[in-house]
């Protein structure tokens, strides 16, 4: 399905971008009308770990698996125009483990990473200006033991399904 976004009036962008969050929110994929990264990646690691998403109040952990493993989603998004490398920083130690879920400019998935707290605690301090800790991507967090990278690729593609077939 090919949209050409450049013979779109501003109005007629608009009016797709809303739908498109009617619609991921309508799947359970996003709760919010804010950038969707965070809530997808919730929404993909749900999908890969089972358990229960946390209320909008929940401090330190958003999934909590079947095990009762507390886990923190981070997400990001790479486009070719960003070059940020750091999450959002981790400001309560209310959970075990810490799942980054990472996508490229067009929401496809690239990078899945876990590590547990003591982890995350070892590897970075906590910054007193953001009263938290704050995960950076680099190429040593990536190539240490203590990060597992995981496959959520079929977690993605079974909440990826349409809601109904479209020729219906």
């Amino acid at each position: 399905m090919a949209i050409d976004l450049a013979a779109l009036t501003v109005p007629e962008l608009l009016k797709l971008w809303s739908g498109t969050m009617s619609e991921l929110q309508d799947r359970e994929l996003v709760r919010t009308n804010n950038n969707p990264v965070g809530d997808l990646a919730e929404a993909i690691v749900h999908a890969h770990m089972g358990g229960e998403r946390a209320g909008f109040s929940q401090k330190g952990w958003d999934i909590r698996t079947p095990d009762g493993e507390r886990v923190q989603v981070k997400g990001m998004r790479k486009t070719a125009t960003t070059k940020r490398r750091n999450l959002s920083a981790i400001r309560d130690a209310d959970y075990d483990s810490v799942v980054v879920v990472v996508f490229d400019a067009d929401f496809g998935l690239t990078e899945t990473l876990k590590m547990t707290r003591p982890t995350v605690e070892s590897l970075f301090p906590h910054r007193a200006y953001v009263n938290g800790r704050i995960i950076t991507l680099t190429t040593a967090l990536l190539s240490n033991p203590a990060v597992s990278k995981l496959d959520m690729s079929a977690a993605f593609a079974r909440i990826s399904q349409p809601r109904r077939d479209s020729t219906q």
